[in-house]
């Protein structure tokens, strides 16, 4: 995997919590956490676009492969409002897995 795959996974996360999101009512508590999780997400993607590494190690290919794992198994889970709090615990394993490889590239650097 490339860099820019790795970012298009974590772009195309962000648009389906957009659209989870955009379900819920602005006061909802629900919503108020995916758009913190929307941000730290979207600060990982930013960090990952801006740093200075080879994306053809060994490293961040096992990282990379990670986090596209992460992302087939919860492959449209996300958008799913009706059950929340699968959603939310889906989403935080997704964030861990890109702060992981956010990690390891800053390593790099």
């Amino acid at each position: 995997m490339t860099r820019l795959d790795v970012l298009q996974i974590i772009g195309d996360v962000i648009t389906e919590i957009d659209v989870a999101r955009g379900s819920l009512m602005p006061d909802d508590p629900d919503r108020h956490r995916l758009d913190d999780l929307r941000i730290l997400l979207d600060d990982k993607q930013r960090k990952l676009s801006q740093a200075v590494f080879n994306d053809n190690s060994q490293a961040f290919q096992n990282a990379a492969n990670n986090l596209k794992a992460v992302n087939d198994e919860i492959s449209g889970t996300i958008s799913s409002v009706d059950n929340m709090i699968t959603t939310l615990a889906n989403i935080t394993r997704f964030l861990n897995a890109a702060a992981s490889l956010v990690s390891l590239v800053g390593s790099f650097v």
